[in-house]
């Protein structure tokens, strides 16, 4: 309970600010499309008839078949606050689920056996999921009535939509075994024999390779970048819950939780990247970054110039460096940074916010079932920035269930410290101990001025984490005029919206898109040049400027 008790004592205080409309206000987000009304279940790929509005609420007919076995009544563990009557939106045609559920226990957090528990009415047709491959989340106790992607591990949600998947393993220079998830083509391009350009997704902070897929194929990076004729490859860093595993540690000891995003930059990052470069016979690959996936490699090519040339280009989605102007919840966590720290010093290094039972609880009573009460609405928005209007509601239940994901405690009190210091800088571990590591009473800053390589930033003024005045006031500035090739600043774009907004492939996925298949030929083409003069040695002398005249053919828009 020491990781709980940890988790609780930083998230009481900023649940009750962020319930709080005077200090964060904000708007209901309108109710969009659902995203799946109508799943036909045992279907693979899942298909999603075009949506009508939900029938009205009707009984089961005579005979059909029950949830469990074969007794209609048999009896499901449901979540506290589970209402008296409720209709499940989302299940075949014509279903209509009614629970009767016992009165709420009145404890907070009260064991097992006080869960309230209900009789399900049987649907018209029962629906199960098989696992496909290892899910950790498989064993979470989960209500009947959900969309089914909220259940699945991320191979499980690859294969749902119909598109191949595969599963990594990389062990890391300290020990540390990552996951990698990859999509190595899309629906419709599986026998192209052209080599294809390695994009690699990196996920943010408390998350895992799940938020490049949790909106339609159309609407998610994942997927979309696979139908564009892409290699896709999706990391999870240490700590979340597909990558807790460690050669010699186990997830249950205080030193596997040693670390923050600066052990991921040094070590997780060169891993994966090396791996994933080794596997597809290439030199270079398509770095996309979402928020602490933008940090880590910010930190590693500073420095490490030698990486540098592996990462082709950069595209950084809500980037985070010097965090001097963050909003919401990430601006209480520096507000309270003293007592976290006493808290870390006390407890020592432990789990934060794993994707577990504990944390499903905590959501449910956060949320009571539903986005419709203040608090729930303010908790969903207050760490990404107010509602952008572009937010599908009708996912919701998918967003919450794959996360939180889980990260160290220490990696928390990182992101704490940046707030309350506003430098990016390497983690304090208190005077004496930071003379011992860095030789200096103060952690030294990040040197961004060594970042060289072509980076692309994608940003906005409703991003309350990475602030459009931060990357405009520090990090533009700082990195090298020629390594920034654009900064795009969105209109209206929450930290949230970069992955699961409407918007988001019009106005980031296409042109990241665009760019790959424009530098991807003029790569192809000059490794065509270059293979073509090395069988010639005797032109190899004009090598150089026939390259150079296909490259000023094809200069980017």
């Amino acid at each position: 309970m020491i990781p709980h008790a940890q988790s609780l004592f930083i998230l009481l205080p900023l649940l009750r600010a962020s319930a709080d409309r005077h200090v964060i206000p904000m708007e209901r987000p309108p109710d969009l499309l659902p995203s799946n009304p109508f799943f036909i279940p045992q279907s693979n790929p899942a298909q999603v008839p075009e949506w009508t509005p939900p029938p009205p609420t009707a009984s089961p007919p005579p005979n059909s078949l029950p949830i469990f076995g074969e007794n209609p009544a048999a009896p499901v563990l449901l979540p506290f606050g589970a209402e008296t009557t409720r209709t499940e939106q989302y299940a075949a045609p014509g279903v209509a689920m009614t629970a009767v559920a016992a009165p709420p226990a009145p404890l907070l957090f009260p064991p097992p056996f006080m869960f309230p528990t209900a009789t399900l009415a049987p649907p018209l047709v029962p629906f199960t999921v098989q696992p496909m491959s290892a899910n950790p989340r498989a064993t979470t106790m989960k209500p009947i009535n959900i969309d089914p992607e909220a259940i699945m591990g991320v191979p499980e949600i690859i294969q749902h939509w119909g598109y191949p998947v595969e599963e990594h393993q990389v062990v890391t220079s300290d020990g540390y075994i990552l996951t990698l998830h990859r999509i190595p083509h899309g629906k419709k391009n599986a026998n192209s024999s052209a080599v294809r350009p390695v994009v690699f997704l990196q996920h943010g902070l408390l998350c895992t390779s799940s938020i490049w897929l949790l909106n339609l194929p159309h609407q998610s990076a994942g997927f979309v970048f696979a139908d564009q004729g892409f290699d896709v490859w999706l990391g999870n860093m240490r700590g979340n819950i597909y990558s807790k595993e460690h050669v010699a540690l186990s997830s249950e000891s205080n030193d596997f939780w040693k670390f923050s995003w600066e052990e991921m930059a040094e070590h997780d990052l060169p891993a994966m990247i090396d791996y994933v470069l080794n596997e597809t016979e290439q030199t270079s690959l398509y770095y996309v970054g979402h928020s602490q996936g933008t940090l880590t490699m910010l930190a590693k090519l500073s420095k490490d110039q030698e990486f540098a040339p592996k990462i082709r280009k950069f595209f950084s989605l809500a980037p985070v460096s010097r965090m001097s102007h963050v909003k919401g919840l990430f601006f209480y966590l520096g507000q309270i940074y003293e007592q976290f720290n006493l808290v870390y010093k006390l407890f020592g290094d432990n789990e934060f916010l794993s994707n577990n039972i504990f944390t499903r609880l905590l959501t449910d009573i956060i949320c009571d079932k539903s986005v419709n009460n203040p608090l729930c609405e303010n908790f969903i928005f207050s760490v990404s920035g107010p509602n952008s209007n572009q937010f599908n509601t009708s996912r919701i239940g998918i967003y919450l269930a794959h996360n939180p994901a889980g990260t160290s405690s220490r990696n928390m009190l990182h992101f704490a410290q940046m707030v309350h210091t506003k430098r990016m800088a390497s983690f304090d571990r208190g005077k004496e101990a930071n003379i011992r590591w860095y030789g200096k009473s103060v952690p030294p800053e990040y040197n961004l001025t060594n970042v060289h390589c072509d980076t692309y930033l994608f940003y906005s003024d409703y991003d309350w984490l990475a602030n459009a005045a931060d990357v405009e006031q520090f990090l533009i500035p700082t990195l090298p005029r020629t390594s920034v090739k654009f900064a795009r600043k969105l209109e209206e774009f929450n930290h949230n919206d970069f992955l699961w907004g409407l918007r988001a492939r019009k106005e980031i996925y296409d042109p990241i898109t665009n760019i790959i298949k424009i530098d991807s030929r003029r790569l192809s083409i000059q490794r065509n040049i270059h293979a073509y003069f090395k069988t010639r040695p005797s032109l190899n002398k004009t090598l150089d400027d026939v390259a150079s005249k296909f490259n000023n053919s094809l200069e980017l828009d």
